[in-house]
């Protein structure tokens, strides 16, 4: 089945990917990636698009919506919502699912695996944790990607994107971080029931 993904941004889309395929569909195109805001301004048009068409696997961040509990996100959002659309809430956000393959970050980074949180669901912002696990990385090429310049206003790395994508294709373990995160866990059943 090729299954189309909407997504936040560039990582979102490297992840969905990835999940996708791992849970034995094709890839299909990836819509978004201009950040939460547009997703919930296009979300009616993506689904009735979701309708007649691929089904689409939607990701969006938890901490972004400012909202009280996942299930408020998709009852806010979409209440009309088409059944081959698929709304998954990442707690809190995408990188908890990657900092939850423990051993897998902890190689990519070159870093101890006792300092990478043992539930990464519910750090306050997986992704500065992320950035901070970067900073003790013994591999200089991981801390000029992945961590941001001195006196520059961005958040990450000029080659965090790119590091994400390798850590993604090439480290991620999905069934180790699955155990760590169960948002993760609920997002690959649901995919593994379209048909």
């Amino acid at each position: 089945m090729i299954i189309d993904v909407l997504v936040e941004g560039p990582t979102d889309e490297i992840v969905a990917k990835k999940l996708v395929m791992n849970s034995g569909h094709e890839f299909g195109i990836a819509f978004g990636k201009k950040g939460h805001n547009y997703l919930q301004n296009k979300i009616s048009g993506f689904n009735v698009r979701a309708r007649f068409g691929n089904p689409i696997l939607l990701l969006v961040d938890f901490m972004d919506t400012k909202l009280d509990c996942p299930p408020d996100v998709i009852t806010s959002w979409l209440p009309d919502r088409c059944d081959k659309l698929f709304f998954r809430v990442v707690i809190r956000e995408l990188e908890s699912w990657l900092l939850a393959d423990r051993e897998g970050i902890a190689n990519f980074l070159s870093i101890s695996k006792d300092v990478v949180p043992q539930n990464p669901e519910a750090l306050h912002d997986p992704k500065q944790e992320l950035i901070n696990l970067a900073r003790r990385s013994r591999r200089k090429i991981r801390r000029e990607e992945i961590v941001p310049q001195a006196n520059v206003s961005s958040v990450v790395g000029p080659g965090y994107v790119a590091a994400i994508e390798e850590f993604v294709e090439e480290y991620w373990n999905i069934e180790a971080a699955m155990e760590r995160a169960p948002s993760l866990m609920k997002c690959i059943l649901r995919i593994g029931e379209i048909e």
